[in-house]
């Protein structure tokens, strides 16, 4: 957990510096691994209970490639900005405000609103380069490493696959 003790946050405009690791702010995201630390600039402006606070964020993450499987580092910015308030003391159900955090200890938790900027950030697909050719859909060979042996499409009436036979088998069925 991030925390930032009230107390040590002046009045007026300050900034921090953090480095943590992403355990620190439970990221965690299937087919992502994050391989480096998580490097966190803060600028910080109290007024009386209300802090402001914008994070800018970075890290390193690695995904597979979405043609050809293969491990792709990827350079993660994000950018936080939220205002944290003393939370009301009649308010009975979580608050959800856009862009407004809320404390009720003497602390501030930032981890949560870090770790979402962060995922955000992340990309629904990668590819090791533009021009990515895949895997053989017989096969399975990197065809970035050179071509396989596998026939052609264009080279028989019928593709080798074992699903385009069983459909082509349930076509002619279908014609009976």
């Amino acid at each position: 957990m991030l925390r930032l003790m009230l107390d040590e946050i002046q009045e007026g405009a300050s900034s921090l510096d953090i480095e943590c690791s992403p355990e620190d702010i439970d990221l965690e995201y299937d087919g992502v691994v994050f391989t480096n630390k998580v490097s966190i600039k803060l600028n910080i402006f109290r007024q009386i209970s209300n802090v402001y606070i914008k994070a800018i964020i970075s890290t390193d993450v690695e995904m597979e490639c979405g043609r050809c499987l293969e491990p792709v580092l990827i350079k993660l910015n994000a950018v936080s900005e939220v205002q944290y308030s003393p939370l009301p003391r009649l308010a009975r159900d979580k608050i959800d405000d856009i862009g407004i955090g809320y404390y009720s200890e003497e602390y501030i938790d930032i981890s949560g609103e870090i770790g979402e900027s962060l995922l955000l950030e992340l990309p629904m697909t990668v590819l090791c380069y533009d021009d990515c050719k895949g895997l053989c859909l017989s096969c399975g060979k990197n065809l970035n490493s050179g071509a396989c042996n596998c026939p052609k499409p264009d080279d028989s009436n019928e593709p080798d696959s074992p699903v385009f036979s069983r459909l082509l088998e349930l076509k002619r069925k279908l014609e009976v």
